[in-house]
């Protein structure tokens, strides 16, 4: 198994569940599959992606093996049927408990059989917004730094 697939499966574990609101927020890979049914929780349909990532050699290196920087997106997604009426709390909210589920503090949650992760850092955080005819999109983008011990 490469680093991708085993640090996204870690992160994958570390946020099944996500739960609000009594419903499971679904976590996809990737893209959204269709054949999965989506939560609607307060006026807003929800769900988790996992998107882009990248590695790179780590500039302080060990004599014992590799250690690699691997960046991976979460993207916390509410999307209202409605246009410009929404409400962010609800992103946020379960923005927060991403963070909360993959760091809870200093240390983090994320294990592997695969690869050795050593330290995840805080993440970069930015909100964005989609805007159609008759939905909007709400969104959280968390950039996450994996370190790895290969």
């Amino acid at each position: 198994m490469d680093i991708s697939q085993a640090v996204r499966t870690a992160v994958f574990q570390a946020l099944s569940p996500i739960v609000v609101d009594n419903k499971v927020i679904p976590v996809f890979d990737g893209m959204v599959n269709p054949l999965v049914s989506l939560p609607v929780i307060r006026g807003g349909t929800c769900y988790i992606l996992l998107q882009d990532q990248q590695e790179v050699e780590a500039p302080n290196q060990t004599m014992c093996g590799e250690r690699i920087l691997a960046n991976q997106t979460v993207k916390v997604v509410v999307k209202f049927n409605t246009a410009n009426v929404t409400d962010r709390s609800l992103c946020d909210q379960i923005s927060s408990l991403v963070k909360t589920s993959i760091r809870p503090n200093r240390d983090h949650t994320l294990s592997s059989n695969e690869i050795n992760i050593q330290k995840v850092g805080f993440p970069i955080s930015r909100n964005t917004e989609e805007f159609g005819a008759t939905s909007t999109a709400l969104s959280k983008v968390l950039i996450y730094s994996i370190t790895v011990n290969n």
